[in-house]
């Protein structure tokens, strides 16, 4: 009779392993869910979409892929098709792309290129600038600082005789300028002539040597203002450069006629709207 064998004397089949995959096949096995971005309504990887919604206030699924989100954050920025939102009506932003939701300087800068976030940061400025009274923006170089600006009374002039004195008579001219100090960084200006504040000049005095440079700027006003028209809607700057006087407006998006400046032309009688 045999003997029965144990399992360590027995002889095992050949075994063959099977071959690693590539990275590459690895990943696209990964990648075998595919979704559909309703923009460009093209199947795409998991990864071609972003981590997050356009804006916060968004509460639907992310179905703009990156590339599309880019491309529309671009086209609302260099077309000045900016809006207004939020809980207070009062956020500066774009519109999202899937709802009304409004996407602001951190979600633009975030979804779009470095130089489309620097031109929507200058319109963003522009736009507290016009709207908020007293609004005044740093003049120091490196400061992106704001703040609303009051005028201080001015101090009441002592009226006993005291001899003259440079650093009390400069002191003096500080303390009843209109002088706006940065509440971030310390940089004094002067807000009746909107520059850097002028140490030891009076407005005037510091007005009259530059008068010069004022001159050109003015000449530079004038030039601006014979070229250009004021758009009936928003008060921006617009130039014309040729083709009919129906004219529209990037920043609110509006129409208007160039002769007349009515958003329906008034040049011709039973014009028909625009």
């Amino acid at each position: 009779m045999a003997k029965r064998q144990l399992r360590s004397d027995t002889k095992s089949e050949p075994h063959h392993s099977l071959p690693e995959p590539s990275a590459k096949k690895r990943k696209t096995q990964r990648d075998v869910v595919r979704y559909l971005c309703f923009a460009c309504d093209t199947e795409r990887a998991p990864s071609a979409f972003p981590d997050y919604n356009p804006s916060s206030e968004c509460d639907h699924l992310i179905n703009t892929c990156k590339t599309c989100l880019k491309a529309w954050v671009a086209a609302q920025v260099e077309g000045g098709l900016f809006t207004m939102g939020g809980e207070d009506g009062k956020t500066f932003g774009v519109k999202c792309p899937q709802c009304p939701a409004i996407m602001r300087s951190v979600n633009v800068q975030i979804a779009a290129t470095k130089l489309v976030h620097q031109r929507f940061d200058v319109a963003e400025r522009k736009h507290i600038a016009e709207n908020t009274p007293g609004w005044r923006w740093c003049l120091a170089p490196g400061c992106k600082a704001g703040q609303v600006h009051e005028k201080k009374a001015p101090t009441p002039k002592s009226k006993a005789a005291k001899k003259p004195n440079v650093k009390a008579e400069l002191k003096e001219v500080e303390s009843t300028a209109d002088i706006c100090t940065c509440n971030k960084c310390g940089a004094k200006a002067c807000v009746p002539c909107d520059r850097p504040w002028h140490e030891g000049e009076t407005c005037t005095e510091y007005q009259r040597r530059i008068r010069d440079r004022i001159e050109e700027e003015d000449k530079s006003v004038s030039a601006i203002k014979k070229l250009t028209k004021k758009c009936p809607h928003c008060q921006m700057n617009i130039q014309k450069n040729g083709g009919c006087p129906h004219m529209f407006c990037t920043s609110c998006t509006k129409t208007f006629c160039w002769n007349c400046e009515h958003e329906r032309c008034q040049c011709v009688p039973n014009h028909p709207p625009q």
